[in-house]
């Protein structure tokens, strides 16, 4: 069995959590004028602190975190290197969307309807809201191909529990989810009540096809004898039954109630759904690490 690996899953979790906001963001920018501009900001500055935690938790892994550039020389052979890279791009088009969300002075005139606007701002407004728009994709699409990195590093014959799709549908499930909780958060005030009902529904969609594929993973596991122990392993911990009870069950429950009554604001319930989903996952990556048989992952660097 595997070890705790606590900067991995804080790496893992708050890199796809930082991802899945600035996809959700542009998601919501999809038409020009929907994306609230304190929203857009806001959401920057919270995806930009995470992904520095989780890039400083990455370094704890490390033997030698000063030598970490070294990593890089395998580009062509490595998912380790790719990952690296990725992540390193995703932070660099973190650096261009903050410089973005302090030029929107402009879109806030023109939210806000304030009179008289000239065609000239208006022009510079729309043309602000492009690049927020194309900001917002290329650090969304590098984020996430550095997402499908980190789970590519996984994907290893001599592991059975993980050489599969799973590790990226589950790393991928992780960003949408969560990224749409952490949105709602942010937006409680700012969303529009259509947006927040596209997000609930979202991330009631992600819980349900993340339990749907754990079960028809665990069923794959018993296929082979390390498959057979892994899955022993996580029936019998009571960490799997916290993380199914907190990260799947509950959560269910209370989005179907939030959709059932969207009208009614319950921005409290929503927090405590985010943070249920948060603990679910940060125990369902520790049980990732802890469940693989016949390796110790820090074998892998």
């Amino acid at each position: 069995m595997g070890d705790w690996e606590w900067p991995l899953i804080l790496f893992t979790v708050l890199g796809q959590i930082a991802v899945g906001i600035i996809l959700m963001l542009w998601w919501l920018d999809r038409s020009r004028d929907h994306l609230n501009t304190k929203l857009f900001k806001q959401g920057v500055n919270v995806s930009g602190i995470l992904l520095a935690l989780a890039l400083l938790a990455s370094l704890f892994h490390l033997g030698h975190p000063e030598a970490a550039y070294r990593a890089l020389a395998h580009l062509g052979s490595s998912w380790l290197s790719r990952e690296i890279l990725l992540f390193l791009l995703t932070f660099l088009a973190w650096i261009y969307l903050f410089w973005q969300s302090r030029q929107q002075a402009i879109s806030r005139i023109l939210e806000s309807g304030a009179t008289p606007i000239t065609t000239s701002e208006i022009a510079a407004g729309v043309q602000q809201t492009d690049n927020r728009s194309l900001g917002l994709g290329i650090t969304s699409v590098l984020g996430l191909l550095g997402i499908a990195s980190s789970a590519m590093i996984y994907v290893l014959p001599r592991v059975p529990a993980w050489n599969n799709v799973g590790p990226v549908l589950f790393f991928l499930l992780t960003t949408g989810l969560l990224g749409a909780l952490c949105t709602l958060v942010l937006g409680t005030k700012l969303l529009q009540p259509v947006q927040k009902n596209l997000l609930l529904k979202w991330s009631l969609g992600c819980t349900i096809l993340s339990l749907l594929l754990y079960v028809v993973y665990g069923s794959l596991l018993s296929g082979s004898a390390e498959g057979s122990l892994t899955l022993s392993f996580l029936l019998n911990s009571p960490l799997f039954w916290a993380r199914a009870l907190l990260g799947w069950l509950a959560p269910l429950l209370l989005l179907v109630s939030l959709l059932r009554n969207s009208q009614v604001e319950k921005p409290n319930l929503i927090l405590i759904v985010t943070l249920l989903v948060c603990l679910g996952e940060v125990l369902g990556r520790a049980l990732f690490y802890l469940s693989a048989v016949g390796i110790h992952i820090n074998a892998l660097f």
